[in-house]
C-alpha cells in the first residue's frame, strides 16, 4: 500500500542568511514548477506542454528512466502548489506560518513517496521526516541561493 506523509521546515532557521520571504519562496515554487532539475536532481528532463498561468502540465522523466510522467500542477497563490502524477502520486508544496510567525515550507505526499518502495513495511515516521525533510531543505538551500544570486 502506497504511504502519504509531509515534513515541514523552517525557511528562515536562526542566522541564516539571506532572509527569505514570502514572496521570493512563492515566485521560487512558481520557477520550480516550470524549472524543476536544480529543485529535484533526480528530474533529468522537463518539457511544459500547458501553461495557462494558474494550471500547467509538464512530462518529465527521471533519471536514466525512458519513462514520461505527466504531471498536473495547480498554483494557489501565495499558499499551495498541487502536483498531480499520471502514476497517481500527489504532490503538495505548502507555504504556512508556524506559531511564532515563522514561514514554513511543508512538502507531503500522498499515494506514494518516491524513494520509498510501497511494497515493504513502512519507514517510521523519524525516517520519513528525514527523508522527506531532506527534500525540503534543499529546496530551500536553492531558493537561498537564487536570493544571493539576484534572481528572485
Amino acid at each position: 500500500m502506497p504511504y502519504a506523509f509531509a515534513a515541514s521546515r523552517p525557511v528562515n532557521p536562526p542566522g541564516v542568511e539571506p532572509v527569505i520571504t514570502e514572496e521570493q519562496l512563492w515566485k521560487a515554487l512558481e520557477y520550480k514548477a516550470r524549472n524543476p532539475s536544480a529543485f529535484v536532481p533526480i528530474i533529468s528532463s522537463c518539457k511544459v506542454t500547458v501553461d495557462d498561468g494558474k494550471k500547467l502540465v509538464r512530462e518529465v522523466t527521471f533519471g536514466n528512466s525512458p519513462e514520461i510522467v505527466t504531471e498536473e500542477i495547480e498554483a494557489h497563490a501565495s499558499t499551495i502548489v498541487y502536483f498531480e502524477m499520471n502514476t497517481g502520486i500527489r504532490v503538495t508544496n505548502v507555504v504556512s506560518y508556524g506559531p511564532n510567525d515563522e514561514l514554513l515550507l511543508t512538502y507531503g505526499f500522498a499515494n506514494g513517496i518516491p524513494g520509498v518502495a510501497a511494497d515493504k513495511p513502512k519507514p517510521s515516521a523519524k525516517e520519513l521526516n528525514a527523508t522527506v525533510g531532506k527534500s525540503v531543505e534543499g529546496s530551500i538551500a536553492v531558493v537561498r541561493q537564487m536570493v544571493k544570486d539576484g534572481k528572485l
